[in-house]
């Protein structure tokens, strides 16, 4: 982990990563771009998810379970990954740039985030944009968030607890944890998971020069809509709740910051990580050589080592 001058030193990549992200830009440029409607590219994109996968089919763990959270105004479905004997809780934050994306599309992911930190996992299964924007999705985030740890005891029998997500669901899970510092909830977090996450909505210097060729799942075009999805004012998408790369970021629990060199996010990281340390918020970052984005969710050779560091730092939080 961390960085040094041969961080970023272009050398030959696992051919299986290279071949992975060509695969992924191929199965992207076939949608075609812009989508129909926020609705159609959601199944679009569910059935790409699938080719992706083994047997063309997302896997579906047996071990889910699916619970509803009260919200003020209403409530939220979550699955629930339960450990035999729970070490804390940890709260997961799907992507899927606030508009694609659902709880039960990364179950192989999180089984073994269970079994390698300890952890009950709860993936909250939030509203996505446009029908639910800005800050209306990230209310409804932190309300379940401090349901769940303010049940936490009662309801999964752990008294330690952990946050995190990718993507756009690092966003909010930054910002939910943000939140969180300034009204605590009865359990508080131990960490943060935050993996390529975007943290500036009016993009990075990486992610404003990513085009079609660079081959993986994002570009820049995807995510100035992605944007323009969950916050539709240019003005609004640099209030610090909705970028947390503006926020006061005194105060957080420590957090790990994943992310490949060849993801329009790196930036993001980067820079997050910079102003973290800034802030002197304990922060620890791993940048892998290859890795695109959404690359930790898939069988490639550097998933289980970047996945397997995760697991080491949240147990390491949870016992600290």
């Amino acid at each position: 982990m961390g960085l040094d001058e041969g961080t970023f030193v272009q050398t030959e990549y696992a051919p299986d990563v290279v071949a992975f992200n060509a695969r992924l830009g191929a199965l992207v440029r076939e949608m075609g771009w812009p989508p129909q409607s926020a609705q159609a590219f959601r199944a679009q994109a569910r059935e790409r998810l699938a080719d992706l996968s083994p047997g063309g089919v997302l896997p579906r763990s047996p071990l889910a379970r699916e619970i509803t959270v009260p919200l003020a105004d209403g409530s939220m479905r979550a699955r629930v990954f339960d450990a035999p004997a729970p070490t804390g809780l940890f709260l997961h934050v799907h992507g899927g740039g606030w508009v694609v994306g659902a709880a039960d599309e990364q179950d192989a992911y999180l089984e073994d985030l269970v079994r390698g930190t300890g952890q009950t996992v709860v993936s909250l299964d939030y509203p996505l944009a446009p029908e639910r924007r800005f800050p209306g999705m990230l209310d409804d985030c932190e309300a379940a968030a401090r349901h769940l740890l303010d049940h936490a005891s009662q309801q999964f029998g752990v008294t330690a607890a952990t946050l995190g997500g990718e993507s756009s669901g690092a966003n909010l899970a930054l910002a939910v944890a943000l939140r969180l510092g300034e009204r605590p909830a009865a359990v508080a977090l131990r960490a943060l998971n935050l993996c390529y996450g975007v943290y500036d909505l009016s993009l990075t210097p990486s992610a404003r020069d990513w085009d079609d060729a660079r081959g993986g799942i994002l570009t820049t075009a995807r995510m100035r809509w992605y944007a323009e999805q969950y916050v539709p004012d240019l003005a609004d998408r640099l209030d610090p709740a909705a970028s947390p790369l503006y926020a006061r970021l005194t105060g957080l629990p420590p957090a790990l910051l994943t992310v490949g060199t060849e993801d329009p996010l790196l930036d993001d990281t980067l820079f997050l990580y910079a102003r973290l340390l800034a802030a002197r918020s304990p922060a620890q970052v791993q940048v892998v050589p290859g890795a695109g984005h959404s690359f930790n969710m898939m069988p490639l050779s550097v998933s289980g080592p970047a996945n397997a560091a995760v697991h080491r730092f949240l147990a390491a939080a949870l016992t600290s």
